[in-house]
């Protein structure tokens, strides 16, 4: 949930190609739109040799997948490299692959990603106060609310779940990955709901 400056990925990626090394995006969470995109590496317009791709991709269902460049693949079928999984070349898996990115394209999920990430964004940041929420990071569907100690992170942690939403303890912050169908009325109650929250541990301390 850090955004590097473009000019230093940028950078990092000359280095490394001047250097004969190749580029590996780890797209398993910043994959399929979750940053307003359908890849993070996106955002830098940097070109990676492989990309790794996961989660979103099945949308529950487990599968992953190695994107390589067609230099990567010349280099792989020339070599003895070999690769075994255990399951490999799974039917099942493709056709949910396929139907998941035709889901996204039908439905325009990673342009309403982009557009309801800036403005979910926003409703988060209307509630830094610098005591209990200490900041908000984020890009797309993809947040992090900064707080005040690990104390604070798991108290709210648990009154959100009380309240039925469940998100991520990182120990310093909270971590959100609403799913793209979400809508701005759900988002706002979720915002509210929190806000409730910070005012009440806010009230005690």
């Amino acid at each position: 949930m850090r955004f590097p400056p473009k000019a230093l990925i940028k950078k990092i990626v000359r280095t490394v190609r001047k250097n004969g090394g190749v580029v590996l995006a780890n797209e398993v969470t910043t994959g399929i739109g979750r940053t307003g995109k359908w890849f993070g590496y996106q955002h830098y317009e940097i070109e990676p040799d492989m990309v790794a791709i996961g989660k979103g991709i099945g949308n529950g269902y487990p599968v992953s997948a190695a994107i390589v460049s067609r230099d990567i693949a010349s280099e792989l079928q020339e070599s003895s490299f070999g690769y075994m999984q255990g399951h490999q070349n799974d039917p099942l898996g493709a056709v949910v692959v396929r139907e998941v990115i035709q889901t996204i394209l039908d439905e325009n999920l990673i342009e309403r990603a982009q557009k309801n990430g800036v403005i979910f964004h926003a409703q988060l940041k209307s509630l830094v106060n610098g005591k209990v929420i200490t900041g908000i990071r984020g890009r797309g569907l993809m947040f992090a609310i900064d707080l005040a100690s690990k104390k604070t992170t798991s108290e709210i942690y648990d009154k959100l779940i009380e309240h039925g939403y469940i998100v991520c303890n990182r120990g310093s912050f909270l971590r959100i990955d609403p799913p793209f169908t979400i809508t701005e009325k759900q988002f706002s109650k979720f915002v509210d709901t929190l806000s409730f929250i910070v005012a009440s541990i806010e009230s005690v301390t």
